[in-house]
């Protein structure tokens, strides 16, 4: 049986780190696929070259973060 979590990018593609451009939400199967994938969705986000992405993992009516990606230009 897999263990499917929850997670939540915030993409951030501008100088203020409280103010998110885009939100993705997806499943992974663990923490390691979910970064995977999170930098898959900042990759082809659209702006500009340098923009970071804070994940995310849903806990209960929560969100505990879990590391910060960045694509740098």
């Amino acid at each position: 049986m897999l263990s499917v979590d929850t997670f939540r990018l915030e993409i951030v593609t501008g100088p203020d780190p409280d103010s998110a451009a885009m939100l993705a939400f997806f499943t992974a199967d663990g923490i390691a696929a979910a970064i995977g994938q999170a930098r898959r969705l900042l990759a082809a986000a659209e702006g500009p070259d340098d923009r970071f992405g804070e994940l995310y993992v849903r806990d209960g009516e929560l969100a505990t973060w879990l590391t910060t990606l960045h694509l740098g230009a």
